[in-house]
């Protein structure tokens, strides 16, 4: 599917949670506002919140802060009653400005450095997650303080998604009890389960695999006389780039099902989505700065690309509708990024209306994986924020 879209596309099909029309037709007439900027909808934040709250009623959001860290939208989930999911210092001390209290946090990290570790639990996190014994050696240092500690396992699945976070964390389903053994044995709690499925997943019978077999672990854990009290799901819940994707309370509805039909009432179920809630409500506007005929294409040269927000089509593997309001026959195009680096091409073959140096492009669904990723490689500028409501 192209990712080419104009004002008028976005009129008839509103593809994305940010900016509406209004806002994106004044954005490419203004001149006060220097580019590359990236446009964040704070009401969009917690539209994206309240949806998969709905698709989800049983399980508590942690938003994850990976995907974006803006004090934003971090103010906005704890205004709409969210926790958080955290794995650094630096996680913990951001949300912490907010006024939010470290014990309601979860630290998802499977892996963590002594440095690392003693912070969190110096800060007051109490909830963490491991998938290794090396990782439940650690618990000996902390002998002051009783811990909760979550096992993160792993399925197989047919499907992947986009991500695929189960290749690099999660023990087997056969180490879950040999782990909730040792955990006791270090004198911390056995607290529960999680898992996750990765991220940009198209495909709920993945978690309900993972539900059911969580709820074999429950029963295998109950017997061995532990007492499961979480259960968290992960994140992973797609967002609509250039391909479709089920609306979220129909991706859901399959997941809400498995997690009443198999896990009981007294386990708490959490989720720790990042980027449905992230990702619609930024939109980047870039500014074309130089264009070229090359080998019968024309190149356009923006003010940012690979090493800074498109970063994300490198490490998440995204692509990013674009975004026009300019008219009239579409040629053979690229669209580059500014650097000195022939590496650094956004979209190449992609049909454009003729642009000229000094308008705009926006990029819709840019708040995830984007930012937090990108460099001011060549010393460039990297973009600021507006808050658009």
């Amino acid at each position: 599917m192209t990712p080419l879209y104009d004002i008028t596309d976005i009129q008839q099909r509103p593809f994305h949670n940010g900016p509406d029309v209004a806002l994106l037709r004044d954005l490419f007439n203004r001149r006060d506002i220097a580019t590359p900027t990236l446009i964040m909808s704070r009401s969009a934040i917690g539209r994206n919140y309240r949806a998969l709250q709905e698709a989800l009623p049983r399980a508590a959001i942690h938003y994850a802060i990976k995907p974006n860290n803006h004090q934003v939208i971090i103010d906005e989930v704890k205004n709409q009653g969210g926790s958080f999911d955290v794995c650094s210092a630096g996680e913990i001390d951001l949300v912490e400005k907010s006024g939010v209290d470290p014990a309601t946090m979860i630290h998802s990290h499977p892996i963590k450095s002594l440095p690392e570790f003693d912070h969190a639990v110096g800060k007051g996190v109490r909830l963490f997650v491991v998938d290794n014994p090396e990782e439940v050696k650690k618990l000996a240092r902390y002998t002051d303080t009783k811990l909760k500690i979550v096992v993160r396992f792993r399925i197989n699945t047919n499907t992947t998604a986009v991500v695929n976070l189960q290749y690099k964390f999660g023990c087997t389903v056969d180490d879950v009890l040999p782990l909730a053994n040792l955990i006791k044995e270090s004198g911390h709690e056995f607290y529960g389960l999680c898992f996750h499925i990765g991220s940009q997943c198209i495909y709920s019978k993945n978690y309900v695999k993972a539900i059911r077999t969580a709820q074999r672990l429950i029963n295998r854990l109950d017997m061995a006389g532990f007492d499961t009290r979480l259960l968290d799901i992960g994140g992973g819940f797609p967002v609509e780039y250039v391909e479709p994707v089920p609306p979220i309370c129909e991706f859901c509805a399959p997941i809400a099902r498995a997690l009443d039909r198999h896990i009981r009432p007294g386990i708490k179920i959490i989720s720790e989505p990042g980027r449905y809630i992230a990702a619609t409500p930024t939109t980047l506007l870039a500014g074309v700065v130089g264009k070229a005929l090359r080998d019968g294409k024309m190149w356009y040269y923006l003010d940012d690309g690979l090493y800074s927000t498109f970063s994300g089509m490198l490490y998440d593997q995204c692509q990013y509708p674009v975004i026009t309001d300019r008219t009239g026959d579409h040629k053979l195009s690229v669209l580059a990024g500014p650097t000195c680096d022939s590496f650094d091409v956004i979209y190449d073959g992609l049909m454009l209306p003729n642009l000229e140096v000094g308008d705009r492009v926006a990029f819709a669904a840019t708040g995830a994986y984007c930012a937090v990723s990108g460099s001011n490689f060549n010393a460039l500028r990297r973009p600021e924020y507006i808050i658009a409501d």
